[in-house]
């Protein structure tokens, strides 16, 4: 057997980009595209739909599975030293000790292309000189980071998907693995991916070309925010990359009239930038929940227009005493042509500053380009607003902002939202803490406190060591294995003694002596950042 170090040192592969191929939906479309261009890494049963230069392999019971194909079809078999067996590794089972019970590895060993490595575990030595690999969710990780330790510079996928199924090619087996690690879904496995991409640098995407999505909103809206992402991913017949927009430097206009109305009102104008101003990209708020396929959106053309966006010129009945309606074109759901989009948000800005346009301008007829250039071609039930109605809405915007869902139980859309949040807390897209940070600074109402409790374990412990956001960047949230039960005592001890003192007298007489000394701070640093 080969550790992984000794491996790296002689395999030689060819600077070429690698494939990492999985289980997901989009395999069946592997024959849309050459793949003699890529070095293959498969996963798990991959290796029995079509040859690949290394298989990559964590659970034993899978290696006995396809040991018909494997020889066939995959030049190295790569494994963790202590492979799983139903789902967890045996610390007194090394792969060596399997040899005799699966003769594949065995012949693999034969030849010299059984290579193992330390996956990182809790209960299992680490033997060998490399460090050990970490993964928290699915084998997808491992690959990733193998191929990265392997020298990769470019790397695309095809079946690594979200969702809770496989391919059609292997149905037979999905009754059987289909997230037998009691993962809720695998939409999780894109936060540790996003991880890994910005800790090692490489160039990473789907083969098939992303709905390049962008969400818009503030800190208080985050929870909604990460609602709206569970439904799309839901819905999402084809990949999706998702950005929740937080934390952009945007130049502050020196009239007070143009000024952003909301933090996130401008993010928006930067989203063909940070497209390197190629392909489309779908802008929407954050006050969302979405019912059907957004590929519907993507496959509207553009043909001459720059910007597509809804057409209402009538407001919404809870809108009826409000004078902030503006009819017309609606561009809280826009799709814009990146190619012919040059916009600068610095340029931007300075043209409010210079008096060539007025915020109003800016937003709510999107002055940037040609009214010719705009085209109305969204379909209105994809921005009703205040509105569901069962069958034709593809998109519900909560827009009164004291009545939307995460705030209070009394709207006539609180059932509606509550039940995706609920299924988002479920399937681990929610952080808890997040939940309860926003509760504590009353930008949520507790009632969302409850389903709480059916949030996966994965939640009770983030990982120290994980990569953090950068501003400007899609919020990501990185965790590893729960600690052990000891640690989670602890930690749950030390938040209920919080907890205790934070309904004390002593704590409130505390905060009521130092809340103006926090709200001149604040407005200090408001300040600053208003200035810089």
């Amino acid at each position: 057997m080969l550790e992984l170090a000794r491996w790296i040192e002689q395999a030689g592969f060819p600077d070429r980009p690698w494939l990492l191929l999985g289980k997901g939906p989009t395999f069946a479309r592997r024959g849309e595209f050459d793949l003699s261009g890529f070095l293959r890494i498969g996963l798990n049963h991959v290796v029995r739909e079509l040859p690949v230069d290394v298989a990559h392999i964590i659970d034993l019971d899978v290696v006995a599975a396809c040991a018909e194909a494997l020889p066939k079809n995959a030049q190295w078999l790569v494994m963790p030293r202590f492979p799983h067996v139903q789902c967890k590794p045996d610390p007194k089972r090394p792969l060596e000790s399997f040899l005799d019970e699966v003769p594949v590895l065995r012949e693999f060993d034969r030849r010299g292309r059984l290579v193992w490595y330390d996956l990182r575990s809790k209960t299992c030595p680490v033997l060998g000189s490399s460090p050990p690999i970490k993964v928290r969710f699915f084998s997808s990780e491992a690959a990733l980071r193998i191929v990265a330790r392997l020298g990769a510079k470019v790397v695309r996928s095809l079946g690594v998907d979200g969702g809770r199924s496989y391919s059609n090619a292997f149905s037979d087996v999905q009754q059987k693995t289909l997230l037998a690690n009691q993962q809720p879904s695998f939409d999780i496995q894109f936060r540790m991916i996003d991880a890994i991409v910005q800790e090692t640098g490489i160039d990473y995407s789907t083969l098939i070309p992303p709905m390049r999505i962008f969400i818009g909103g503030d800190e208080s809206e985050h929870v909604a925010a990460r609602v709206l992402e569970h439904t799309i991913r839901q819905h999402a017949s084809g990949p999706v990359a998702i950005t929740i927009m937080r934390d952009y430097a945007i130049p502050v206009p020196r009239d007070p009239k143009n000024r952003a109305r909301t933090k996130f009102s401008f993010y928006r104008l930067r989203i063909p930038e940070l497209c390197g101003y190629r392909g489309r990209a779908l802008y929407v708020d954050s006050d969302m929940q979405v019912f059907r396929d957004v590929a519907e959106l993507w496959r509207i053309p553009f043909g001459e227009r720059k910007v597509l966006c809804t057409y209402q010129d009538k407001p919404p009945a809870a809108w009826k005493d409000h004078s902030w309606f503006h009819p017309g074109r609606q561009f809280s759901v826009m799709l814009l042509d990146c190619d012919r989009l040059p916009w600068r948000v610095e340029e931007i800005i300075k043209g409010l500053d210079d008096g060539k346009y007025t915020y109003a301008n800016l937003m709510f007829e999107m002055c940037l380009v040609r009214p010719d250039e705009i085209g109305e071609d969204v379909p209105v039930e994809w921005n009703h607003l205040e509105t569901h109605e069962p069958g034709r809405t593809a998109l519900t915007h909560f827009t009164v902002v004291p009545t939307q869902p995460w705030k209070t139980d009394k709207t006539p859309l609180n059932e509606l939202w509550m039940r995706a949040y609920e299924d988002a807390v479920a399937a681990g897209a929610i952080d808890p803490t997040e939940v309860r940070n926003g509760i504590a600074k009353g930008w949520y109402k507790r009632g969302l406190e409850a389903a709480l409790a059916k949030a996966p374990a994965f939640w009770s412990w983030v990982d120290p060591d994980a990569v953090k956001p950068t501003a400007g960047n899609a919020e990501q949230t990185v965790v590893t294995s729960p600690a052990d039960p000891g640690s989670r005592a602890e930690v749950d001890r030390l938040r209920r003694e919080l907890d205790d003192l934070r309904r004390s007298w002593t704590w409130r007489v505390g905060r009521l002596l130092t809340r103006p000394f926090d709200l001149l701070r604040r407005r200090g640093s408001g300040a600053r950042d208003a200035s810089a």
